[in-house]
């Protein structure tokens, strides 16, 4: 039987940036392997991951940024947009706040306004950008609502009801931190995810080793605790 062939996952990431200058730019980096070239943050995802889960780990892993995914833009399928084979990418608009730092098979990073990228794209980057700058024309970027530390750490997007946060739970796995927040969603119950999401053996957070921080807001907590009761419950019983 002919082996079928299948295209392969991965994500990338437009990263807004306030630079010291006042200007919001993206993220770039410049690639150390094949293809080589600028291109905007992003890898393969891997076995047993999301898609949300490879764009935070991609960004933290090639540009030293914790990000914040303000949601999917496009995917982008074209079977001869990388010339390594066939690859369908899953491309998110994120947030952070700080300087990139080259890591990973990235050999520099830098943050440049539109008017400042007139230089090639590996990939379809260029059709990439074009398409985010024409949408951002129309969806001018909103006020920040979200306080970052001076450590840089943060939380995932959550609108302004001035209402306070108030901690749910405490995980030490990302994954099923994750769970939760959709869990809690599906019901109607919007969360964040606070501390540092930095992935190395010793997990360092900003609440402590390897501590996710599940908050929901003061009037949703009876209601979330029981949530949480039901699901702790039925994951016992599995």
């Amino acid at each position: 039987m002919k082996e079928r062939k299948h295209p392969i996952p991965a994500v990338d990431l437009i990263i807004e940036v306030k630079r010291p200058d006042g200007r919001t730019g993206i993220v770039l980096i410049e690639r150390k392997n094949p293809p080589y070239g600028w291109a905007l943050p992003g890898g393969f995802v891997d076995y047993g991951e999301t898609v949300e889960q490879a764009a935070i780990r991609e960004a933290k892993e090639e540009t030293s940024l914790d990000v914040e995914l303000l949601g999917q833009f496009h995917t982008y399928s074209d079977p001869g947009r990388d010339p390594r084979g066939h690859t369908i990418s899953t491309v998110f608009i994120a947030r952070a706040w700080g300087t990139p730092g080259a890591a990973d098979d990235a050999r520099n990073a830098g943050i440049f306004t539109r008017e400042e990228i007139n230089f090639p794209l590996a990939f379809d980057h260029r059709q990439i950008i074009e398409d985010y700058f024409a949408w951002r024309e129309k969806h001018p970027e909103e006020p920040e609502t979200t306080e970052r530390e001076e450590n840089g750490s943060g939380s995932c997007n959550f609108s302004d009801k001035g209402e306070d946060l108030v901690e749910l739970t405490r995980v030490w796995s990302l994954a099923e931190a994750e769970v939760i927040k959709s869990f809690l969603g599906a019901s109607g119950i919007e969360c964040v995810l606070k501390g540092q999401i930095v992935h190395s053996i010793y997990p360092f957070t900003m609440d402590g080793l390897g501590e996710t921080v599940i908050m929901v807001m003061k009037k949703d907590l009876e209601k979330a605790k029981e949530l949480l009761q039901d699901y702790s419950s039925s994951k016992t019983g599995d």
